[in-house]
């Protein structure tokens, strides 16, 4: 297993919301790529007033 970006800031990088941030990175696949996406539980159900809600993505996990 590797880490590839620790810490990493999506908030900071993408520069505001609704914006895209784009990695490359190179891998070997033998046979299929498995991708997970892992939140902290951060967002809500109800909108208290105009802004942006939703899951923030905490981590990727990529398995060969």
């Amino acid at each position: 297993r590797q880490i590839v970006l620790k810490d990493f800031n999506v908030e900071s990088e993408a520069g505001g919301p609704g914006r895209k941030v784009i990695k490359s990175f190179n891998v070997n696949v033998t046979d299929t790529l498995e991708i997970s996406f892992y939140w902290a539980g951060k967002g809500t159900l109800s909108v208290p007033s105009k802004g942006v809600y939703g899951p923030l993505i905490s981590a990727i996990s990529v398995t060969s």
